[in-house]
């Protein structure tokens, strides 16, 4: 059954995502809408995990990194599919609103990603 509220719209955006427990991977949203997405990472997570997403993203002309959490609603062989925590947050709605051709930028060097997690010094998984 589908849960997703809004339009689905194709994608190809660079993102880090991390677990409460410190996990951290790069990955890329294939797909995105106000109320979820599907990212496409080897992180390992369980369904109903909570996960945090960080990207860069155009805000009033400049570049910002944004962060957006959510819960793992489904999962698959290339990567999972989650529900934001907030309803339309606004780097979504930022996202879902740009032009296709601003949609995909490089992934940027892991060494300008900040965790979000403080606790736990993140585990990078690579693919």
């Amino acid at each position: 059954m589908e849960h997703r509220w809004g339009h689905r719209r194709e994608i190809s955006r660079a993102v880090h995502v991390g677990t409460r427990s410190g996990l951290a991977a790069r990955g890329r949203i294939s797909n995105i809408s106000i109320s979820g997405a599907f990212v496409v990472s080897p992180l390992p997570v369980s369904l109903f995990s909570h996960v945090v997403v960080q990207f860069t993203a155009m805000v009033e002309g400049r570049r910002t990194k944004m962060v957006v959490e959510g819960q793992v609603v489904r999962k698959d062989g290339a990567g999972f599919g989650m529900e934001w925590s907030e309803f339309a947050p606004e780097a979504v709605r930022a996202l879902v609103t740009v032009p296709p051709f601003r949609l995909a930028d490089p992934p940027q060097p892991h060494a300008e990603w900040e965790p979000v997690i403080h606790h736990h010094r993140p585990r990078i998984i690579h693919s």
